[in-house]
């Protein structure tokens, strides 16, 4: 079983010989430069590719795509981390230094900007192939060639019809976002404005995410602060919640998962709303890293690292951390249950919001089974009922498909179900009266109260 990401969360943890990486194999390097005799010595080609060395290797990140500057080079082959072996012991302190001045200047010279690359492939051909990641490349042609509109709208459809686009819907949907940026020339607010909430609105945080390749770490933060200005954005909650929530999915991306500096970056951020909602894009991001396994992640303490991070960054970690523990427990909700009765003080009740959520997409949004993965949590079976609808109201953006969740739900957790719809829908409308509106829409009267509620109506 998979878990998608934002309404489930799906792990995508590459097996990684991390060994490989670093092996004797060589690259053949383009410049005879002592950076670029490292790069080719130290292996570095059977794990990345790089322009300027010929390099092809597969495993790690594309090189010429990331653009890291020399400090984040040298970082991390020093370190290592995320599937990546530490050189430490192997190269100089000098070697490393070359090594990370060839990498941040060769792609920075390489003309390769971003991760999208189109070609010709098809939604019919990948219907007919095995190849890794033709779906996402598919939708990706759509969005590069005749804009993300049309690509986000055949993705809806697509998604509930063919269980190889389901199962992968939100990554696809940060491909077209890729894709969508270059087809609006790098204008990210432009292609922000053009995105659509589609599985769980990927779209936005794939836009961001290639926004803050190659910049050094300080004009990250200072763009950071008004990447999701633009007045397109700024209509609701729910589309800047999306841009921001992008931001920390960007933030983790850029840096090589550094949890830590993702975190503090978020804190920089001008408002309260932007930086709690970035922080929930870093915690996704390092559930679904780059070069494998996050550092920031436990084997034997799944709630890790929500019980060791500042109390302002534990509400995200903990909303998406059964998607953590159901990896490692084999998707036994019933231990999973366990786990969350063991988090900290203050918030089991929003582990098992969590779990909800993972419940939802677990199902694929059916409601019958969806509530009876929830029956696990037992006494705290009302709260992830209460996530299972917030993540359906999501999801859909909209409160249609979650009030048939909560009409199916006990009786006794219906109205706080109701209340999870309406701080959605709340969300997705600013003003009061739009609000009512959506929650008389779906709601019936007997638990409007609870919908106004959580929609913020007084």
């Amino acid at each position: 079983m998979k878990l998608r990401l934002f309404s489930v969360g799906v792990l995508l943890v590459f097996a990684l010989a991390a060994s490989a990486c670093g092996s004797s194999k060589k690259g053949a390097a383009s410049s005879s430069s002592p950076g670029a005799k490292v790069f080719a010595k130290a292996g570095c080609a059977s794990c990345h590719t790089l322009k300027a060395a010929n390099a092809k290797g597969q495993i790690g990140p594309n090189l010429d795509e990331l653009k890291p500057d020399q400090a984040t080079v040298a970082r991390q082959v020093h370190n290592g981390g995320n599937g990546m072996p530490s050189f430490k012991d192997r190269l100089s302190s000098s070697q490393i230094d070359q090594v990370a001045s060839f990498v941040a200047q060769a792609t920075k010279n390489s003309g390769t900007s971003f991760a999208f690359k189109p070609d010709k492939t098809t939604v019919a051909e990948c219907e007919r192939s095995s190849k890794p990641f033709c779906f996402r490349q598919a939708f990706g042609n759509i969005s590069y060639n005749e804009g993300p509109v049309k690509a986000l709208a055949l993705l809806a459809t697509d998604d509930r019809t063919i269980s190889a686009v389901h199962a992968d819907c939100h990554q696809i949907s940060h491909w077209v976002g890729r894709a969508g940026l270059l087809h609006y020339k790098n204008d990210a607010g432009t292609a922000l404005s053009h995105g659509a909430m589609t599985c769980n609105s990927g779209y936005y945080h794939g836009v961001l995410q290639l926004a803050l390749a190659g910049l050094p770490r300080g004009r990250v933060v200072k763009k950071s602060q008004h990447l999701c200005d633009a007045p397109a954005v700024n209509t609701d909650d729910f589309l800047l919640y999306q841009c921001v929530h992008g931001l920390g999915h960007g933030l983790m991306i850029y840096s090589n998962d550094d949890l830590p500096w993702s975190l503090k970056t978020c804190h920089k951020l001008l408002t309260d709303f932007d930086r709690i909602s970035c922080t929930g894009g870093v915690f996704m991001q390092n559930l679904d890293t780059t070069m494998g396994v996050s550092k920031f992640l436990s084997n034997k303490n799944p709630l890790y690292p929500c019980n060791i991070v500042l109390e302002r960054d534990k509400v995200y970690c903990y909303l998406m951390v059964t998607s953590r523990i159901l990896t490692l427990d084999g998707f036994n909700w019933q231990k999973t249950a366990e786990w969350c009765r063991k988090a900290e003080s203050g918030w089991v009740a929003t582990c098992f919001q969590s779990m909800g959520r993972d419940a939802s997409g677990a199902t694929r949004y059916a409601a019958k089974n969806t509530l009876r993965l929830c029956s696990y949590a037992g006494k705290n079976a009302d709260e992830c009922i209460y996530g299972a609808s917030r993540d359906y109201a999501n999801n859909y953006a909209g409160g249609k498909e979650a009030a048939a969740l909560c009409d199916m739900a006990p009786k006794r957790h219906r109205g706080y179900c109701y209340e999870g719809i309406g701080t959605i829908l709340g969300a997705i409308n600013r003003e009061t009266e739009p609000r009512k509106a959506a929650c008389r829409a779906v709601t019936p009267r007997r638990y409007m109260a609870d919908c106004f509620r959580g929609a913020a109506i007084s």
